[in-house]
């Protein structure tokens, strides 16, 4: 892996981050205060996709996770 594509999967990881935080707080939001659970699933659906994309660029650094009790 040549440093450009090091730069780019490091910036899509930050990327992928900033965007589960938004989707947390839209799911934390939906949950607690509108009760909308079709929005909640939407969002959790979002989350979950962003969340396999981290798994498959960390793994390209040997490195595995483990989110909220799902194993990588």
């Amino acid at each position: 892996m040549n440093d450009i594509q090091i730069d780019e999967k490091i910036a899509r990881v930050a990327d992928i981050l900033e965007q589960v935080d938004k989707l947390n707080h839209m799911i934390e939001f939906h949950r607690d205060q509108s009760g909308e659970k079709s929005m909640v699933k939407q969002y959790e659906e979002m989350r979950s996709e962003f969340l396999d994309e981290l798994r498959e660029i960390l793994s390209n650094f040997d490195i595995d996770i483990e989110i909220k009790g799902k194993a990588a």
